[in-house]
């Protein structure tokens, strides 16, 4: 699994060189990482942990609705990358978005 999510996200960064969003992500096996990062209260066993971080300070000056439909926007152009593996975006995976400094823009949500 980490290899295949891997190739997507190798397959992003080659399909947008130069405007693409800082991404790692990973497969929460036994949802143990959930529990480290999001708390006892969330259960992200076989789920896909996605986490956005923007270094280049591109959403700075977004709050709000328009920051949410940016987020989204970009999420939904990545989940194309990874649509074989995650079928179901609204249950198969869990996004964290963060700013520069490792900054949650927004908690982390089961999309």
């Amino acid at each position: 699994m980490d290899f295949k999510l891997l190739e997507a996200r190798v397959d992003f960064i080659m399909s947008n060189p130069t405007n693409f969003t800082d991404i790692d992500m990973l497969y929460d096996q036994n949802g143990a990482i959930g529990k480290q990062v999001l708390g006892e209260g969330f259960d992200t066993t076989g789920m896909i942990g996605i986490s956005f971080t923007d270094k280049r300070g591109i959403f700075s000056n977004l709050a709000g609705i328009a920051l949410k439909e940016e987020f989204k926007k970009r999420l939904d152009v990545f989940y194309s990358f990874i649509k074989k593996i995650a079928t179901d975006m609204n249950n198969d995976v869990v996004v964290g978005f963060y700013s520069k400094g490792e900054t949650r823009l927004r908690n982390l949500t089961v999309l």
